[in-house]
């Protein structure tokens, strides 16, 4: 009678849960677990059916219990005895690494909106980006990076030829306090109306300052000041409080009102948040200065006009060397840069610390030896690219690699920690690979298990000591010396294993 009634919807909802619970246990033991779950699952729904008791309780009590199957199956797969045997096989495999390595680049993607930074960099500079011109100066002692004197910028301005226009600025961390910025603080870039003409950009909201104008007012002035904040300040800002244009910030003691908003695609030297502090005229001795040159202009031609105009209009003679020039179409691939020689100084160092034996290598591409050599470089080449990739994309992605090669002594993030980072990741990188790759099997490429010390350390002269590694599927055994010599050219020494000791290793099929 009992089994004449429909199951309702839940029951065979639960049932579905208990199909789906029941993949996670081993195969062995897969049929009976998932017979006695639904078994329980029907007598309980049947006892509680005739006994009248079926109701909205009961049956969150059936989905709860249903549920809990899941963990059940999880212990049931933890406890098999060959759920061990699997994750070691498992971590030992040569794609477990790959996968790991491609998984860290996928989380660096996720974390910075697809690699928004490199997009930049590989995007390159467009037309108008590409007449930028940084100017500043090198000092011959103590090798830092400071300002030019301030009265070159009008020289170069009023005289030079090759240059479209000419802007002074000074970049500076200073604490700027807003009520709609919250906890943000953004870079400070001191400068003039005439950043806007060399940069060429347009406002999104607002109007920008012109030379000897008041935007507030709109009258002449000599000592006004204005703000110009960029796309990422402004939002942030947005967030408390609708209306950002014709709002105030303070800069150290001093408010000043926010006249325009630059649109989201602008950046300057930095993806920082920028808040750009325009004077009227600058007040500093020494100030950075960037330039749009005309399309036909090169950078040596442009060098030697502005040392002649800096002679000839401020008496300024600069030594070979102290005027730093630079292209940012040429500047932002500085971090490529970089970052390729640090991979050459790793490579060598590697070439030399570890003992590669070229005659070795040479011997290794034989033809009996051929397949095995392409599978095995094939593997170190991808696992190292990968490594080196995630090495590139950190460094790319949490610094500020736009001025890594301008300035870099002002900003130790963008010049000094990016090389640094860039060698100290590329050692480790190439170090890491080669000491993986050794203790890995020359055939499958797993790593070896079942260290096993063989001889007395303390007997070196008649008898061998070391480690022995084993292939878990029986394809050789390595021999790792407790000591080697330093003209021992072979002192780890791998034996090929033939078929006869598989089953030695490898459980049958």
């Amino acid at each position: 009678m009992a089994d004449e009634v429909r199951a309702p919807f839940v029951v065979k909802l639960c049932q579905v849960m208990i199909g789906l619970a029941a993949y996670l246990v081993p195969a062995s033991m897969r049929e009976d677990w998932k017979r006695e779950r639904l078994a329980e699952i029907w007598h309980q729904w049947q006892f509680l059916f005739h006994a009248q008791e079926w109701n909205g309780r009961e049956i969150l009590r059936l989905l709860r219990t249903c549920a809990n199957a899941f963990s059940d199956a999880a212990w049931h797969y933890r406890s098999y005895p060959e759920f061990d045997k699997h994750r070691r096989e498992w971590i030992r495999s040569p794609w477990t690494t790959l996968g790991a390595l491609f998984a860290g680049l996928v989380l660096i993607a996720c974390v910075t909106s697809g690699f928004s930074a490199t997009r930049l960099l590989f995007t390159g500079a467009s037309k108008q980006e590409a007449q930028q011109v940084f100017l500043w100066m090198h000092s011959l002692l103590g090798a830092r990076d400071k300002g030019l004197p301030a009265d070159v910028v009008p020289a170069w301005a009023q005289y030079s030829k090759l240059l479209q226009a000419v802007a002074p600025f000074n970049i500076d961390r200073r604490q700027v306090e807003s009520s709609t910025l919250g906890g943000l603080s953004p870079l400070v870039v001191d400068t003039e109306p005439s950043i806007f003409s060399v940069l060429q950009v347009q406002p999104m909201l607002g109007e920008l300052p012109k030379a000897g104008v008041s935007t507030e007012r709109q009258k002449p002035s000599s000592d006004s000041s204005s703000l110009v904040i960029d796309y990422g300040t402004w939002r942030a800002a947005a967030q408390n409080h609708h209306k950002v244009i014709g709002s105030r910030m303070r800069i150290g003691a001093e408010w000043f009102p926010v006249v325009a908003v630059l649109p989201k695609q602008f950046y300057f030297l930095s993806r920082h948040p920028l808040v750009l502090l325009v004077h009227q005229s600058m007040s500093s001795s020494r100030v950075m200065v960037v330039a749009r040159a005309k399309p036909n202009a090169t950078g040596a031609q442009l060098y030697r006009e502005l040392i002649k105009i800096a002679e000839d209009s401020c008496y300024y003679f600069f030594l070979a060397g102290q005027l730093r020039l630079e292209y940012l179409s040429h500047a932002i691939w500085a971090p490529v840069q970089f970052f390729g020689v640090a991979v050459l100084v790793a490579v060598l160092m590697a070439v030399f610390v570890c003992g590669v034996r070229f005659r070795n290598v040479r011997r290794s591409w034989t033809s009996a030896h051929s397949t095995a050599t392409v599978r095995r470089m094939s593997y170190f080449l991808a696992k190292a690219s990968l490594a080196l990739l995630l090495v590139l994309f950190a460094g790319l992605e949490w610094s500020r690699p736009e001025s890594s090669i301008l300035f870099a002594s002002k900003d130790a993030a963008s010049g000094l920690f990016l090389v640094w980072f860039f060698v100290v990741g590329a050692m480790g990188v190439l170090f890491w690979s080669i000491a993986d790759q050794r203790a890995r099997c020359k055939e499958c490429l797993r790593l070896l298990c079942s260290p096993v010390r063989i001889g007395c350390p303390g007997c070196l002269l008649l008898n061998w000591s070391g480690t022995e590694l084993l292939c878990s599927e029986g394809h050789g055994v390595l021999h790792v010396p407790e000591l080697a010599s330093t003209w021992d050219i072979d002192s780890e020494q791998w034996i090929t294993l033939d078929e006869s000791w598989r089953g030695l290793f490898v459980d049958s099929k």
